[in-house]
């Protein structure tokens, strides 16, 4: 009797177990089903939001991120569009960060390629950097004309979404352009008269610039100064809540003042 005992305790024992951990009837080593391929993150397309999520993101916002943004190029979903295309490069003015068709004149790919010419290193500073597949998505998404994300959110009220440089930052002299993204593109007629740039040190006048939207980025509004900004501080405000406000193409307009203020210093 106490040998049938101890093999039905057995027997329940093994059933307990295998309906615990199963037969592994059908699973692979890792316990994925046979079959089954592991997950893997889709490819590269030339495409922006493609490149943000497989470039921009994982691998540029570990420097270029927040105030101390090397040469104020923030690279996070919130602000890349709206600080490449169309956005003269801080370290060669002449050049624009992304050149909406011609990838081979864009100081972006240029410094993802450690281009001759370029100022300072290849990015991403200190390897590893971009395999030249990679490189060639990219060049691809702005031989095609550089498009925004498909599927943007409606827009709501004007409202400014990014600047550059970013409120209460500091950037190295000489600074030549200032750039404002918006939510939706301005009216242009209203820009000379809504936008203002002064220098901290004689608020009583302003700054001459050249006011104009971006090239193949008309929601980002460039300030070109006569003259490169000096060290300094400085202010730029668009003029909100009147008559004069900055307007939006499909007429919304800024619904009070905003302004930003940033250093300049010497290199």
């Amino acid at each position: 009797m106490c040998i049938v005992f101890k093999a039905a305790a057995v027997a329940l024992a093994a059933a307990l177990l295998t309906g615990c951990v199963g037969s592994g009837a059908g699973l692979d080593a890792n316990g994925n089903p046979i079959g089954s391929a592991p997950a893997s993150p889709p490819p590269l397309t030339p495409d922006f939001q493609s490149i943000q999520d497989n470039v921009f993101t994982p691998i540029c916002t570990r420097c270029h991120s927040g105030a101390d943004a090397p040469e104020g190029l923030q690279l996070d979903a919130a602000h890349s569009y709206a600080l490449l295309v169309g956005v003269p490069s801080a370290e060669v003015p002449a050049q624009l960060r992304v050149k909406p068709g011609d990838p081979g004149d864009s100081y972006l790919i240029q410094k993802l390629q450690g281009s001759g010419g370029i100022v300072g290193a290849q990015t991403p500073f200190g390897g590893p950097y971009l395999p030249q597949s990679t490189i060639d998505v990219i060049a691809q998404w702005i031989s095609a004309g550089a498009a925004p994300p498909a599927g943007a959110a409606a827009p709501g009220m004007l409202a400014v979404t990014a600047t550059m440089p970013m409120d209460r930052s500091a950037m190295n002299a000489p600074l030549t352009t200032i750039a404002v993204a918006l939510n939706q593109p301005p009216d242009v007629s209203y820009l000379n008269a809504a936008v203002r740039l002064q220098s901290l040190g004689d608020s009583t006048s302003g700054i001459a610039v050249a006011i104009a939207p971006a090239e193949g980025n008309a929601n980002t509004v460039l300030l070109t100064p006569v003259a490169p900004l000096p060290p300094g501080s400085y202010r730029v405000t668009l003029r909100g809540g009147d008559a004069w406000a900055l307007t939006a193409v499909g007429g919304d307009a800024l619904p009070a003042d905003y302004s930003f203020t940033f250093n300049v210093d010497a290199p």
